[in-house]
């Protein structure tokens, strides 16, 4: 049964892919530059066969629309096909191929060969009159405002205007406008109405210049969809499948402000930066209090200018109030155009306290004048306070009333005074080859240790391996005697010296009782025990010598036996070079960690530590912005530390930017992962990201030190924890009394070696090692099914979310969330740890 299962699954398979044919098509093949035209690739015999492989174009740009497919039934015979649809745009004129373009089906591979895109300039008509090549002209995207010229800090109106002539549009989408030097407020939803033949869609926001000179906005630019009537040569079904879409980009050109600075004639000494026209006015609650009691001081500022930058005046404190700092209200009364601030003051003296003269001061763009406005004395009616004069209480005598339960205010943490240890950016000594190379130095030396007292023991319990590891100390001693004897001109006793020695020597090393050592056996077992023939010669020649000697003592002169003493030690020396080959693998070793991998570090320009304490007078003049610009500019010289991404934090969060919040506190988690202000400012922020993120229990059970400690310093305590051990080991062998406790001692530390490493293997697997990032942004990022800006949005990411980066394609990151939801977002809306 299962065979003929197989027959019929092959017979399927074989008649699926037997009809199929792949055949591409452009349509327009020719068009303005900027316009789109729609390659369509077409796959006859297949209902479900993936998108083509198109070959890279330069100049072109080839974005996927998405699928079709189509179902047809003929004389009862079904057949199926798929087409892929494609957006081609080129920016500049000319002739381009697009392919080739290739489909991977059922393990075979279909040509459908090229296209060639003919791409004229725009105001050239394009050839063939097809649909929409005029399209260019009946769409127009302008960007203005109403002056050229204005002053840095200054509230500008702008308007985007998308201008629809004789041409039908759908799927529009929220325009980007580009710009340097300027704040740029988010789109709202844009208006809609008619101008004569033409349809007007309009975006109406406002921009606020950040510094003086000229500043180019723009260009903008807005992704929409032509609708074109489908084209057929069948006249019934031509119109049936309706209009197609084909994916258009319209661009404005940019806007020059020429943007003066504000004057310094007539500047107000609390003048604090607010540019525009304001309102101002101050009231006290409540009028009349008794002695201690607090009076809430609320300020409103209300205007068209940038109220992001307006502060309110304080009061200071004098020996008649006690004040405290102003604080933004966050009240939800609070309506768009103004900005409330509240300040707490308590009297210290009774009677009528006046409150000290507010006046808030602001330059006004089109007065081109510095303006003060001055609000009316308030007046504070303060009593004695009756708990200074009331009876004291008899403790015991009544039940005191229950405590109201306290009510905590929640905010973060407040920045830290110093840089802390700063390091080179990415420093990490997992990443380091030397850090790894080290760890080889402890059981080097274990293992030299451990064949050092091998050798031993068996120096002492094997007398042929003794007698082998002696031989060449020994027969070097002879040879000295040897050489002694010849300068005391004692011949027989130099020839029974220096042939002694050899023959002890060849007997211990070829493992021969003294008396069997003769030249021919000698030279016979060392050719066989492949030693180079020469030195087999030389040995041969070397008795032939001592035998003569020793018949004929008187033909031997004295150059003559110092030839035969330099003989005899040759051969020594050449037996024992033979088994000493490689034994300098080691120091070898050792020399190349000692000497790998010398770090030149290239100081900045400025000291990181002077930038660190400017942009901490920036963050105490709440100038968020600003702040946070010169922290980067520590991280871009090429130094971090846990404090300046902490301080960095605070300064996005102070600005309105969690994402980024988030991501600066992850990353001095990440290097201060016991700081207690860490993790309260971290937890805030994800609170107001909505995602907030705890460790699960089982991991801090099972990795109890992988969130109390960086990776380093788990490494680093592993290393020396794994030092001792082996330094344990080492000495068991060589003292034998304390060998027991020695042992023990090191079973317990390879039990701390393993909780150690295991936390350091967790928190690099979970945390270090893969590829983490934060969603930025303002507004909430859009996660689709395909890296596509038509693709269907499959869950929004708020700024703040931390995801992890599994790939990138063309501008797209694929991301993945904390509940295993997966999908592309735009590379620009996230960043990466």
């Amino acid at each position: 049964m299962i065979r003929w299962l197989a027959l019929v699954l092959v017979a399927l398979r074989t008649a699926a892919v037997a009809d199929v044919s792949v055949r591409a098509m452009l349509d327009p093949p020719q068009v303005r530059a900027g316009e789109a035209s729609e390659l369509a690739v077409e796959i006859d015999g297949a209902q479900n066969a993936p998108a083509p492989q198109i070959a890279n174009t330069a100049g072109v740009s080839v974005r996927y629309v998405g699928p079709s497919t189509q179902v047809s039934i003929v004389n009862g015979q079904m057949t199926a096909s798929i087409t892929h649809r494609y957006s081609v745009v080129a920016t500049q004129p000319g002739r381009f191929t697009i392919g080739p373009i290739t489909v991977d089906y059922w393990g075979k591979t279909y040509d459908a060969g090229s296209v060639t895109l003919d791409v004229v300039a725009g105001s050239a008509p394009a050839a063939g009159g097809k649909p929409g090549a005029a399209a260019g002209d009946q769409l127009r995207l302008v960007l203005s405002t109403p002056r050229s010229e204005v002053y840095a800090g200054e509230r500008v109106p702008v308007s985007l205007k998308l201008v629809i002539g004789q041409v039908r549009v759908t799927d529009l989408q929220y325009p980007t406008i580009a710009g340097d030097g300027v704040a740029l407020d988010k789109l709202p939803e844009p208006e809609q109405r008619r101008e004569g033949a033409t349809q007007v869609v309009e975006f109406r926001t406002t921009l606020v210049p950040l510094r003086s000179g000229v500043l180019t906005v723009g260009p903008a630019t807005m992704g929409l969809s032509l609708l074109v009537r489908a084209r057929s040569t069948d006249p019934f079904f031509g119109s049936f499948f309706g209009d197609q879409r084909r994916p258009t980009e319209v661009q404005s050109d940019p806007l020059a402000l020429s943007v003066l600075p504000l004057p310094d004639a007539g500047k107000p000494a609390d003048f604090a930066g607010a540019v525009g026209h304001f309102q101002f006015e101050v009231k006290a609650a409540p009028l009349e209090v008794a002695l201690g009691d607090p009076v809430t001081l609320t300020s409103t500022v209300r205007g068209d200018g940038a109220l992001d930058a307006v502060k309110a005046p304080a009061i200071a404190a004098d020996d008649r109030l006690r004040v405290y700092p102003v604080q933004v209200a966050n009240q939800p009364a609070v309506k768009a155009g103004e900005k409330v601030f509240e300040q707490v003051v308590i009297p210290r003296v009774a009677g009528a306290v006046p409150l000290p003269d507010l006046r808030f001061s602001y330059f006004d763009p089109a007065l081109r004048t510095y303006q003060t406005v001055d609000v009316a004395p308030i007046v504070l009616t303060v009593h004695e306070s009756a708990a200074a004069h009331a009876a004291p209480e008899i403790a015991g005598a009544t039940l005191a009333p229950a405590a109201k339960p306290e009510r905590l205010g929640r905010d973060i943490v407040f920045i830290k005074d110093a840089p802390g240890v700063l390091r080179p950016v990415g420093a990490r000594r997992w990443r380091s080859p030397v850090f790894w190379l080290v760890q080889l130095v402890p059981l080097v030396v274990w293992a030299t240790a451990f064949a050092v007292q091998r050798r031993r023991q068996r120096l002492s319990g094997d007398v042929r391996y003794a007698r082998f590891t002696r031989a060449g100390r020994e027969a070097r001693a002879a040879i000295g005697r040897a050489r002694a004897a010849l300068r005391a001109g004692d011949r027989a006793a130099f020839h029974d010296a220096v042939a002694g020695a050899v023959r002890d020597y060849l007997a211990a090393k070829l493992d021969l009782p003294p008396g069997a050592v003769t030249a021919t056996n000698a030279a016979e077992r060392l050719r066989r025990a492949g030693l180079d023939t020469d030195v087999a010669h030389d040995l041969e020649a070397f008795f032939a010598v001592c035998e003569q000697a020793r018949f004929a003592p008187a033909g031997a002169d004295g150059a003559d036996m110092e030839r035969t003493l330099e003989r005899a030690d040759a051969i020594v020396r050449a037996l024992e070079r033979e088994r000493r080959l490689g034994r300098s693998l080691a120091a070898a070793s050792l020399l190349l960690i000692a000497l790998a991998g010398v770090a030149h570090a290239v100081a900045p320009a400025e000291s990181p530590n002077t930038i660190f304490f400017r942009a901490n007078a920036l963050y105490g003049d709440e100038r968020w912005a600003e702040a946070a610009a010169e922290y980067e500019r520590v991280i871009a010289a090429g130094w971090e530390s846990g404090n300046l991404y902490f301080n960095l934090g605070n300064a996005w969060f102070r600005a309105g930017d969690v994402g980024r919040a988030v991501l600066d506190y992850e990353r001095a988690r990440r290097l201060l992962p016991r700081d207690p202000d860490v993790h309260a400012n971290l937890g805030y922020a994800r609170e107001l990201a909505g995602d907030p993120r705890d460790e699960s229990v089982w991991a801090r059970l099972v990795f109890p030190l992988a969130g109390r400690a960086t990776t380093d310093e788990l490494l680093v305590a592993a290393s020396a924890v794994y030092t001792t051990m082996m330094a344990l080991l080492t000495l068991a062998l060589f003292l034998p009394r304390l060998a027991f406790g020695a042992r023990r001692t090191a079973a317990a530390t390879a039990v701390a070696l393993l909780v150690v490493t295991s936390s350091a293997v967790y928190r690099l697997a979970t945390l270090d090692g893969p590829s983490w990032a934060v969603v930025v942004g303002r507004d909430e990022a859009p996660v689709r099914f395909e890296p596509s800006a038509g693709g269907t949005v499959h869950f929004q990411a708020k700024p703040g979310t931390m995801v992890r980066l599994l790939g990138a394609r063309e501008g797209w990151a694929q991301v993945q969330r904390a509940d295993g939801r997966r999908g592309w977002v735009e590379q620009t809306a996230v960043a990466t740890l």
